[in-house]
């Protein structure tokens, strides 16, 4: 048996039960939820406001960490000496990690909403969930520039170009679907905090969305803390929210599968 049957044969043991578990899941869930909240105001008992500040806060997380993390991964990866510098900040990278949510929160509400006077605001929102997501953007774009040939990278050089050259124009767009993965990866990963938002970016309600980066925002994972411990909402309004919010967290989460299978059979150095 080949190990590409055994692989076959572990993701159909392991994916069917799944799939059999999440329809029931979304079932009763459906039987549970009133779907006519996700295009009413919340002004009129609705979520609609608060599903497009999710998304809101979510693609400026992404805006922002993105290239920060690209570029931070770039330098370790190629430019950076191996000494006790280099040592310094992969630790405190991997400590970024392992920082709790709340701790992020209270630093951004701290820094960027008193310090920086952004206030509670969509800016404010954006930067420090920026900084959760950038251990991983970091982590998994180095991971992808490593499995990138090196050959890619000295046929340029041997070229006459640049090293800055060399690294953009081959190493960066074959490493891009693991970028791409890592990223959306990240938003996966911040998409259901509430802690980070609850005191730079979120309020309880607000009449529509938001016209600048500069005023807050409605999202789902504060609405949803505040349904359960302040409000007491009925069960079945709760479940629906939470409905919304695991389907946008699993949606991402699928994109990201979705890209890494199809760019692992595209690219032969990604098998």
């Amino acid at each position: 048996m080949t190990g590409k049957t055994k692989e076959t044969i572990f993701f159909v043991a392991l994916g069917v039960p799944t799939v059999i578990c999440l329809l029931a899941f979304f079932w009763i869930l459906y039987l549970l939820s009133s779907w006519t909240m996700l295009t009413t105001s919340a002004l009129k008992g609705g979520i609609f406001e608060m599903i497009l500040g999710t998304v809101y806060l979510l693609l400026g997380a992404a805006g922002i960490a993105g290239p920060i993390g690209v570029l931070a991964a770039v330098y370790l990866v190629e430019y950076a000496p191996s000494g006790r510098i280099t040592r310094v900040i992969d630790q405190a990278i991997n400590n970024l990690a392992g920082v709790p949510s709340i701790v992020i929160g209270l630093f951004g509400y701290t820094f960027f909403s008193r310090q920086l006077g952004l206030g509670v605001s969509l800016a404010a929102g954006w930067l420090t969930l920026a900084l959760m997501m950038l251990p991983i953007v970091i982590r998994g774009t180095e991971e992808a520039l490593k499995m990138v040939p090196p050959s890619f990278k000295e046929a340029a050089l041997a070229l006459g170009t640049t090293k800055w050259k060399a690294i953009s124009a081959t190493s960066i767009p074959a490493a891009a679907p693991g970028i791409v993965t890592s990223v959306i990866l990240g938003i996966a990963r911040v998409a259901g905090e509430t802690a980070a938002i609850l005191f730079t970016s979120c309020v309880l309600i607000t009449r529509g969305l938001p016209k600048s980066p500069f005023e807050p925002v409605m999202a789902l994972a504060y609405n949803l803390f505040v349904q359960i411990v302040a409000l007491g909402e009925p069960a079945q309004r709760v479940f629906g929210t939470a409905l919304v919010l695991f389907l946008i967290v699993a949606a991402f989460a699928i994109v990201a599968i979705i890209l890494r299978t199809y760019y692992r059979r595209k690219q032969p150095w990604l098998r």
